[in-house]
């Protein structure tokens, strides 16, 4: 029997750091990789989806996206849908419901649980009431082959939005084959105790280049009393961010070519690509941020340039240059500006007497 771990879906995420344009084609995307999912799962004869949190973005549903994932869902009616609500849900989605379908079942404040055969499924939300008792009152059968579900961030685990402490000693011997896990946006996985284990699934699709990686859903296969699980990727685009340093490079158009032809050879066109630009550059070599950025941008969906390379200018570098770039470097070294400011306007004063824009 097959089941499904997702998380994190983030579905109506504004995507403020794309274009209008591309930020309604990314939402429009983040509901076609749900609906992608309902349609693995009937066709992988896949018995529930599980929804370890936060489908949604905000308390605030659109019609359209409510209605898109309503539809998906009554659509697959073979397919149970379990779903917890997370720290972003706040139930805005299943109170907005006049009717609930069959197949779409719901975790509450008190463990919940959803028997499929020897599999049981129990879930619970938490509160500022029960998030101490939920430890001592989860009761699976050691006979069962028992997955929990829970949204929240294992202690000592690095995060930085608000959420609530699982405490993963406190689930330790309590007959848990599988601990399905929301809130983390990266695919994890480890030990819980000697019997089970535990996993954040991640999130179906990134949002931003703070969320990179391969993204997807777990798979589950239970074949009698033993649980399996694999990482299954399922994301339409790729968030990558890729690094570059321009040292020992002699100028600006060899390393735009590269960096065109690496990004090519690499990733496809369909990607979201940060580029980080590294290493130590003289002030004469200039970084054309926009030009790079505006090409990048031709080619793929979305693309973006940090420059992070350091300046360095060396007084010997021009101390026998009789040119009048050499006297304007001489000049401000002996000046008594710091040796910031003195960066600072050598690299516009070199690259005004090259012709540069500034």
């Amino acid at each position: 029997m097959k089941f499904i771990h997702c998380a994190d879906l983030h579905l109506d995420s504004k995507m403020d750091k794309l274009s209008l344009d591309k930020a309604k084609v990314r939402r429009a995307e983040m509901v076609r990789t749900f609906e992608n999912l309902c349609d693995y799962a009937t066709a992988n004869n896949v018995r529930a989806v599980i929804i370890a949190g936060d489908m949604f973005d905000t308390a605030k549903v659109t019609v359209k996206t409510r209605n898109a994932v309503l539809y998906a869902i009554e659509n697959n009616p073979q397919v149970d849908f379990l779903y917890l609500a997370g720290n972003h849900d706040e139930d805005n989605f299943i109170s907005s419901l006049e009717i609930i379908p069959e197949n779409l079942k719901v975790f509450g404040e008190e463990w919940t649980a959803f028997k499929y055969g020897n599999v049981c499924i129990a879930g619970v939300k938490f509160t500022p009431y029960n998030v101490n008792a939920i430890y001592d009152t989860i009761n699976f059968d050691p006979y069962s082959v028992n997955i929990a579900v829970m949204h929240g961030q294992i202690a000592g685990y690095k995060g930085e939005e608000k959420a609530e402490i699982i405490s993963l000693p406190r689930l330790k011997n309590k007959n848990v084959d599988y601990l399905a896990l929301g809130h983390i946006h990266e695919h994890v996985e480890g030990q819980l105790d000697l019997r089970g284990k535990y996993a954040y699934s991640g999130c179906l699709e990134g949002r931003g280049f703070d969320e990179t990686g391969d993204k997807g859903f777990i798979l589950i296969d239970v074949i009698e009393d033993r649980l399996s699980s694999q990482f299954v990727k399922f994301a339409l685009r790729q968030i990558s961010v890729f690094e570059y340093s321009v040292e020992g490079k002699l100028d600006y158009l060899t390393v735009r070519a590269e960096i065109i032809n690496t990004l090519n050879a690499s990733f496809e066109v369909s990607s979201l690509i940060k580029v980080v630009l590294k290493g130590e550059r003289k002030a004469d070599f200039g970084i054309d941020v926009d030009d790079l950025t505006y090409r990048l941008n031709q080619i793929f969906f979305y693309a973006k340039v940090v420059d992070k390379t350091t300046i360095v200018i060396k007084e010997t570098d021009y101390a026998l240059d009789k040119s009048m770039r050499g006297e304007f470097v001489r000049a401000v070294w002996e000046s008594n500006l710091s040796l910031e400011d003195k960066t600072k306007v050598l690299t516009v004063g070199l690259n005004a007497l090259k012709g540069e824009d500034l």
